[in-house]
């Protein structure tokens, strides 16, 4: 079993070959013995916190039914990194966590104060020092030995802010059949979470994964409070970095819809509850959830329906099947919010979506605000849409459309953005295949300003759903693959703002130069340059 080691930022991603075991023991070497730091169920990589300086030295086993069914050879490495976490205390304190030093004599905490620069402000012996939480501010820790009586620092951390580490919202709600949802918007890097029944010395829920931020719970009664800890793993196990007050379940005062949220649903009753959850657990109070059902021969209508049942914010609406630009059109029209935005019935928002481009889009008097997002597989999360602009202010039209396909932007998703209604009701989308790709650069080019959140807000979910639109076009012959993107880039030369008619003409044609790419069809060059010559 092969076992590779990486070092990023100052933390260490030990990864091994999938032998489909049930889990895996990840053993590090601890004055001179192999000592077990973690198992791993479901994943074929750890990421580990506070690494010794120095050489270190593990190895992974692989367990199948109660026996260890292969082993990596030991590996050796060097860490020559300080690593620091830090944890906010119940009496006002900060407590700092680092990696330890081997022969060192103490270790120094420096504080960045204001005109003055890094001053020492206190030492310790141990592996933590905890202070008084001062303002928010920069700090670094030094190993040292004493030598003539001076300290001799032996390295360096790098420069820590202590911003984060956070919950910064939690909430539980009822989900379909009566089970709840747990959702929450943790600021900071955990490799995962537990979840305690409030008073229980043991966690009821164990996340190994560091970017979840929901809980479906099942056999719980309403009453239960739950706290959430954010944990790190070490070699030393895991270490606790935040916990959640006691959330229970709670009703959200909804006053009037300020955003609508409009998610097109087709036969998805596999899914489609954890989607609106998702929703529901937003931090943003007034927030209507319009659920278009387009012409669904499942079950999806019926926990549409209990939703709208118990929910004022949520909008069932059923129309006959049209494609999911239609259902979208269909949720436009009765949207009534001051901004729109969309979702799709597989997908995620994690709590603070909302709240943060609503912020953006009304501080800056903005007609769209964007953020990247999370495309979400088997490999876990990648993130798209990171646009090379300032955050948070407004920002003219013309600077997005420069960049609209060009390498490394190339993703125009209808989802990551919140847009301003009326514009939106003006301009709805059009009826084809490739719905987004058709209408974003439509939308764009009557914007006169957005605004840009440069957090990942939105998950795009690629496991969840069986067939996706990716495996449809695969299907599709050269000819008609061909006819559905000219048709979607037509749409947007002849539909899009003529005073923005030669940034739309750039736009078509850098796309269909990266279909051409892919494809012996000449039609695309020949369609290049009638779009050029605006022959169509």
């Amino acid at each position: 079993m092969d076992l590779n080691i990486e070092i990023k930022d100052t933390k260490i991603i030990i990864s091994w070959e999938d032998i489909e075991a049930d889990f895996y023991r990840v053993f590090f070497k601890k004055d001179n013995l192999f000592m077990e730091c973690a198992k791993v169920y479901g994943n074929t990589f750890l990421r580990l916190s506070l690494l010794p300086y120095g050489e270190n030295e593990c190895f992974v086993q692989a367990v199948k039914d109660g026996i260890v069914i292969d082993e990596s050879k030991k590996h050796t490495f060097l860490y020559d990194l300080i690593d620091v976490e830090y944890r906010f205390e119940k009496d006002n304190k900060v407590k700092f966590f680092y990696s330890t030093y081997d022969g060192a004599e103490g270790y120094r905490l420096y504080k960045n104060e204001e005109n003055i620069g890094y001053n020492g402000c206190k030492n310790s012996d141990t592996g933590f020092i905890t202070i008084d939480k001062a303002n928010e501010t920069e700090f670094k820790i030094k190993p040292y030995v004493k030598k003539d009586g001076e300290r001799k620092f032996l390295a360096s951390s790098a420069e820590i802010s202590i911003d984060k580490n956070r919950f910064e919202f939690a909430s539980i709600y009822k989900s379909y059949n009566y089970n709840l949802f747990l959702s929450w918007n943790y600021s900071g890097c955990a490799d995962g979470f537990l979840i305690f029944a409030e008073h229980a010395d043991k966690p009821a829920f164990e996340i190994n994964d560091g970017m979840q931020h929901f809980l479906e719970i099942f056999d719980y009664k309403g009453l239960t409070k739950f706290i959430i800890k954010a944990f790190v793993n070490t070699v030393n196990g895991r270490l606790i970095l935040a916990e959640s007050a006691p959330v229970s379940l709670g009703i959200r005062r909804y006053k009037k819809p300020l955003v609508s949220l409009i998610i097109p649903a087709y036969n998805a009753q596999d899914y489609i509850a954890r989607s609106i959850d998702s929703a529901l657990g937003s931090d943003f109070s007034d927030l209507e959830i319009v659920i278009v059902n387009d012409g669904s021969t499942d079950e999806t209508q019926k926990i549409i329906d209990w939703y709208a049942k118990n929910y004022p914010n949520v909008v069932s609406l059923v129309k006959e099947n049209g494609g999911v630009a239609d259902a979208r059109n269909y949720g436009i029209a009765a949207a009534k919010g001051d901004y729109i935005a969309f979702m799709d019935n597989d997908d995620l928002i994690r709590p603070n979506m909302i709240s943060k481009l609503y912020n953006s889009i009304t501080k800056n008097n903005c007609d769209v605000a964007v953020a990247p997002l999370y495309r979400i597989t088997d490999k876990g999360y990648t993130t798209h849409c990171n646009l090379p602009f300032l955050e948070d202010i407004p920002i003219g039209i013309d600077k997005y459309l420069d960049i609209m396909y060009t390498p490394g932007y190339y993703n125009c998703a209808i989802w990551n953005k919140l847009y301003k209604a009326s514009l939106v009701k003006e301009h709805p989308l059009g009826l084809l295949k490739y719905e987004d790709v058709s209408w974003t650069p439509c939308i764009l080019s009557y914007v006169d300003k957005f605004c840009f959140i440069n957090t990942p807000l939105y998950e795009w979910d690629r496991k969840t759903r069986p067939v996706t639109f990716g495996d449809v076009l695969a299907k599709m012959s050269e000819e008609e693959l061909f006819e559905n993107r000219k048709q979607a880039m037509l749409f947007f030369v002849k539909n899009g703002n003529p005073q923005k008619i030669d940034y739309l003409k750039e736009i078509a044609k850098r796309r269909l130069k990266r279909y051409a790419k892919n494809s012996s069809n000449p039609a695309y060059a020949d369609l290049i340059d009638k779009i050029d010559e605006s022959k169509y």
